[in-house]
Parts: C-alpha cells; structure tokens; sequence
C-alpha cells in the first residue's frame, strides 16, 4: 500500500489503524533511500533533521493513526481535511477497513455498515477510497494469491477493484486482480502478476526481468535465429 501512495504521488488521507508514525515514517525512509528499516528506525533517533528532508517529499499524504477510528471520524477527517485544503483529497486511504467501528461488538456487521458508507463517502466527495483488508488464512485458502471468496467478511460486491496479494514459498510477492467492473479479472485468482519485493527496504515495484545475455555468433551458430 505504502509503495503504490508514494508512486502515485496526489493528496491523500491515509487512516492507518495497524502502524504508528515512527513505524510509517521509516518505511518512507527506507523506500526513499533503500536503506534497511532496521537503519532508518536508528535515523528518527540520531538523524531527526535529515529525515525531515527525505520526508517532506510526501507531505502530500495526510496521516491519521488512531487505532479504532470510527465512520464518524472518517467522515471529520474528511471535513477537516477540506476545511483546510479546500478540496476533499483525490483519494482516501483506510488500513485495516476491519479496524472501524465496532461499537456494536459485531465485526463483520460494522464492516459490512463500513462498505456501505464507503460508496456514500465517494460519491459525496469524490475521493477514490481504498479499503486494505484481510482474507482467510487456511489450508483451504489458495495460494498465493486468496480468492475473490478467501476475503473475510463476504464484502465483495460493493467495491469496483479487488486485488488480492500474497508470496509463495520462495517468498516471492505475486497481486491478483480477483475483481474488476472495468477490466480483466479472475474471481479464483488465476490471472497473478509478479511483483518485485525487497522487504528490507519496504520496497514493492515492478518484476524487473533478467535480460538475455549476447552469446556472440560463433557460439549462437547460424541456425540460432
């Protein structure tokens, strides 16, 4: 998640329920100078001015990092986020979606009030929402990339883009587009698109493809065209 906002670059309000500011900040750190986290965590510390340099570069993120935020906090971060820039952000983060509101003890009830609002917040503002979720964790679930009926909470139709991530057993980071109202998909998860992972470094991009290497003519031969 934290690769795609840094690449996408457009004002965003991001709520992050699961990681602290110090936690953000030195992935941030950690992407921008592809250092370790485990050298960017000591930087906050020692190098406090020098982090502030690296990242002023994505002050276009606004950060909420309550741990239980309710849909009413939602919607005051959105307001408030308008009152000071103007303008509602081009888009809305929340992450983890299963995190809000659960005054009424029911989880996926409040996840399915959660979606539902989702879809009043969009079109109200005009933010593109993106909800981080959790799928199913067991034998049955496929691998590497969950099923569209993997995802917890049976959320599935509300939203117009699903992607499913997970590694193998190499560890290598495959994304599957298991819904999609505008383009291709496979509900099971058959169409998965390798992705480069360094989880040193919090890094998250494109497979980068080996090139071929030029063997020279006298060892291709003539019939190796």
């Amino acid at each position: 998640m934290l690769n795609a906002l840094v690449n996408m670059g457009v004002p965003t309000l991001a709520f992050s329920t699961d990681s602290d500011m110090d936690t953000v900040s030195s992935r941030l750190l950690a992407i921008a100078t592809r250092h370790p986290t485990t050298a960017t965590e000591e930087w906050l510390r020692t190098k406090p001015d020098v982090c502030a340099q690296h990242l002023a570069k994505y002050d276009f993120i606004r950060w909420d990092f309550r741990p239980d935020p309710t849909l009413d906090d939602i919607w005051h971060g959105l307001y408030a986020y308008h009152e000071t820039e103007g303008r509602y952000p081009d888009q809305t983060v929340i992450d983890i979606a299963s995190d809000v509101g659960h005054d009424t003890g029911d989880e996926w009830g409040s996840l399915r009030d959660l979606m539902r609002q989702a879809k009043v917040i969009a079109r109200e503002t005009g933010t593109h929402l993106w909800l981080v979720h959790h799928c199913s964790d067991s034998s049955s679930t496929k691998k590497p990339c969950p099923r569209r009926a993997d995802i917890h909470g049976k959320v599935a139709a509300i939203p117009e883009l699903i992607v499913t991530c997970g590694t193998d057993a190499s560890g290598a980071l495959y994304a599957a587009p298991v819904k999609n109202r505008h383009a291709k998909a496979s509900a099971d998860a058959e169409i998965k698109i390798p992705m480069h992972l360094d989880a040193a470094t919090s890094y998250v991009g494109d497979q980068q493809s080996q090139p071929h290497a030029y063997a020279g003519w006298n060892q291709q031969g003539e019939d190796s065209w």
